[in-house]
């Protein structure tokens, strides 16, 4: 029997497919069993080196880095994480260049347009955090595709998908002392649940590029397990988040206490996202 060598190839990659499937299932099976983060915040780093590194486009290199975000993001669903979020742009990155400005809310547009029908598929809340004046001066469209998602998607409470834009430490001193003027009685957890619209404290940060650094994103992270791949964002997979996730079960959180003491459960501090 012969067979030609395009039904050959055909029928490697068919084989190749099922079987990277097939093992990346039996990772993520493997997780299922550890203490996960309820909720996790990535902070996708490293597009622009990535694209140096490969002779490309800085664009390109973010347009690699959201296929390789969407990717993993994709893994949550099979997971208890119930609360994922992506500091997709900060307060300070209004610095870089014009050019790449607009490619990154490019990027951001299609991936929001492009997901929606699996948000629907899976019952995932989108919700945005942070400034939205300059984005609707300079990038209207963007915020059009946002505030429908948004809409669509609010009745949903299986899981959320947070993404943050325009955010950072700067504005969310401001918006907590706006807060604590209209609320002198209120905790300052419940105003932070306030100003970010229900989502708890994040539990685990996930930083891509190998850089050790929060880079002031803001009080959602401060009580939580900061945990590094030394990977740009177009280079990781899902063995890497299967990598970091063990690192985080591994390890045991005090919040200032002692082990054999009853701890905060930072996720409880706030009510899961299921408010508008």
């Amino acid at each position: 029997v012969t067979i030609s060598l395009n039904t050959f190839m055909s029928l490697h990659k068919h084989v190749a497919g099922a079987f990277a499937k097939s093992t990346r299932k039996i990772a993520l099976h493997s997780v299922q069993k550890l203490n996960q983060p309820q909720s996790l915040l990535i902070i996708p780093d490293g597009n622009a080196r990535w694209a140096k590194a490969n002779n490309k486009q800085t664009v390109e290199g973010h347009m690699s880095g959201s296929h390789a975000l969407g990717t993993l993001l994709e893994q949550f669903l099979h997971l208890d994480t119930k609360v994922v979020g992506v500091w997709g742009f900060s307060e300070d990155n209004w610095k870089r260049p014009k050019g790449e400005i607009d490619g990154i809310f490019h990027v951001i547009h299609d991936a929001v347009i492009t997901n929606l029908p699996k948000f629907h598929k899976n019952k995932v809340k989108f919700l945005v955090l942070g400034k939205r004046d300059q984005m609707k001066k300079e990038f209207p469209y963007v915020v059009k595709a946002i505030e429908k998602a948004e809409r669509e998607t609010a009745r949903y409470t299986k899981k959320c998908l947070a993404l943050f834009l325009d955010y950072g430490e700067r504005y969310q001193l401001e918006e907590f002392a706006k807060a604590r003027a209209k609320n002198h009685k209120g905790t300052t957890y419940e105003l932070l649940v306030k100003i970010n619209r229900g989502l708890p404290l994040f539990e685990m940060v996930v930083r891509t590029s190998g850089e050790q650094r929060l880079s002031g994103f803001g009080p959602l992270a401060s009580l939580a397990e900061f945990v590094v791949i030394n990977k740009n964002l177009p280079e990781v997979g899902y063995r890497d988040i299967v990598g970091a996730l063990r690192e985080f079960s591994s390890r045991k959180r005090r919040f200032g206490g002692r082990p054999d003491t009853k701890q905060l459960n930072s996720s409880s501090v706030f009510s899961l996202a299921t408010t508008s």
